[in-house]
């Protein structure tokens, strides 16, 4: 349609209506439509041209540089070290790596290389090997379902930059001191509660030391006249009572001797 209009030829100084454009228009829309369209190919597509010569020795200089075995080496170090990924997990990275420098370019693994050695300086820095360290003895005496609810989805370490990777790190520090703070706090409840019940073992053993410091307390009758430890009728088994009867009926007597 674009190829009609540029055909179409208007002088110079002639005036075209908007009736006139939209018709001109309309007509090109219509050759355009009418022409017939190509039926779609059935052959396959063009299979990728394999690297070339050059390429294939660039790539490996690249592998046999002393760049790439150190780094390969650190990253290998790291997996064997770190307490996040399962073995299982561990063998798929590698897997997943391999396959990807088989397919790469020259310039694919060059790129590889420079964000490799980025994460490598973020996973080797102080910070990062103290959060594992700390992570792998937190981790160690959970249960195997505990961990990983707390893990939770870990993405592959291959397809994550090296900010992500310092923001992972941010986030177990955060944790070891959210739970550094509670155990603290776990240790100074139970501190306390130790200390009263100390105190209240103390206590207990002053009263019972005082209350056998005392004397016995004496037992005194004022009937009897004197002091004793023994209570009336202590040593008296039978009743003082006397009961009899005379001419004017019976009685009841208690002698005052039993007193």
């Amino acid at each position: 349609m674009n190829s009609l209009l540029r055909k179409v030829q208007i002088p110079p100084g002639c005036r075209v209506s908007a009736a006139s454009v939209c018709g001109v228009l309309a007509v090109a829309h219509a050759c355009a439509m009418a022409q017939p369209v190509a039926p779609p190919s059935s052959e396959p597509p063009a299979a990728v041209a394999p690297p070339s010569a050059d390429d294939a020795a660039r790539k490996a200089n690249l592998m046999a540089g002393e760049r790439w075995r150190r780094a390969m080496f650190e990253f290998d170090q790291w997996l064997a070290r770190q307490p996040v990924y399962t073995p299982a997990q561990v063998r798929k990275i590698r897997a997943d790596l391999a396959t990807r420098i088989e397919t790469m370019s020259s310039f694919e693994l060059e790129y590889l290389l420079d964000t490799l050695e980025g994460k490598l300086a973020v996973l080797e820095s102080p910070a990062a090997e103290e959060a594992r360290d700390w992570l792998g003895r937190y981790l160690s005496v959970m249960a195997d379902r505990k961990r990983q609810e707390v893990l939770g989805e870990v993405p592959n370490v291959l397809d994550m930059s090296a900010s992500e990777l310092e923001a992972a790190v941010r986030r177990v520090e955060a944790k070891r001191t959210a739970v550094e703070q509670q155990h603290r706090r776990s240790l100074e409840t139970r501190d306390t509660t130790a200390a009263l019940v100390e105190a209240t073992r103390q206590q207990q053993e002053a009263r019972a030391a005082v209350a056998a410091s005392r004397p016995a307390p004496e037992i005194y009758s004022p009937y009897r006249g004197t002091s004793g430890s023994d209570p009336p009728f202590a040593g008296s088994y039978e009743s003082p009572a006397v009961v009899g009867a005379s001419p004017w009926g019976s009685y009841l007597q208690i002698p005052m001797t039993a007193f």
